[in-house]
């Protein structure tokens, strides 16, 4: 947000429907696809383009796409190229889709609602110039979506802390208990120092069956 309040991130959208696929978006497929307002159907993805109908495209690249109820008519009302986010005086903020090919002029509300299932509502059409439609959705609330950390990125995060921790415990305790100095204030020093050692042993090891005799620190003769 430009007040520096927080952001509105809607591509995390697609992480929360997992029906989805990376082969749907892939083909282009809608995430919000045939939502029925007032008699007609809208198709949305936010960030990401998609055709409709799929076969034989009418919206191509679209952002927004409309379908008359008898599925004959496709209106596209936006593409990802001409949309800019705009905030009202009260603090709401909307997306503002021009389809220029048809001077169609579709403004996209975002909803904040922390406990709602992402939808597509609204007005829909208000006359054959201007639509009006809403998006209701976590995503749509100030830092609402944010993605988190993951279970190995907290695993790291653990380790290293544990591992810093045991380092300035075991210096301390070395220097305060046996008065150590240089290397010896490292705790279990010949450990970590041939540590190294250990892993090249084991690489070579791991990689010996594959590389033969071109192993250049083999130690041991072939049996």
């Amino acid at each position: 947000m430009s007040d520096g309040s927080g952001v509105i991130d809607l591509s995390t959208i697609l992480d929360r429907h997992p029906d989805k696929t990376i082969e749907d978006l892939a083909l282009n497929e809608p995430v919000f696809q045939d939502q029925e307002i007032h008699g007609s159907y809208y198709s949305f993805t936010p960030c990401i383009s998609f055709n409709e109908p799929l076969l034989t495209p009418v919206c191509t690249e679209a952002a927004l796409c409309k379908k008359s109820a008898d599925n004959k008519t496709y209106t596209q009302l936006g593409d990802q190229t001409n949309v800019q986010f705009v905030t009202s005086v009260n603090g709401r903020v909307h997306m503002e889709f021009i389809n220029t090919a048809g001077n169609i002029s579709t403004s996209l509300n975002l909803i904040c609602n922390a406990s709602a299932q992402d939808t597509l509502a609204g007005k829909g059409m208000v006359n054959a110039t201007l639509y009006d439609l809403d998006l209701v959705s976590p995503c749509c609330c100030v830092n609402g979506c944010l993605p988190g950390l993951s279970a190995g990125s907290i695993l790291l995060i653990i380790f290293f802390s544990v591992l810093v921790c045991y380092f300035i415990a075991g210096v301390l305790y070395n220097k305060v208990v046996f008065d150590a100095r240089g290397t010896a204030l490292v705790p279990n020093y010949d450990f970590w120092s041939s540590l190294p050692g250990l892993i090249k042993d084991g690489y070579f090891f791991f990689l010996s069956p594959c590389l033969g005799d071109q192993v250049g620190s083999r130690k041991y003769e072939r049996l």
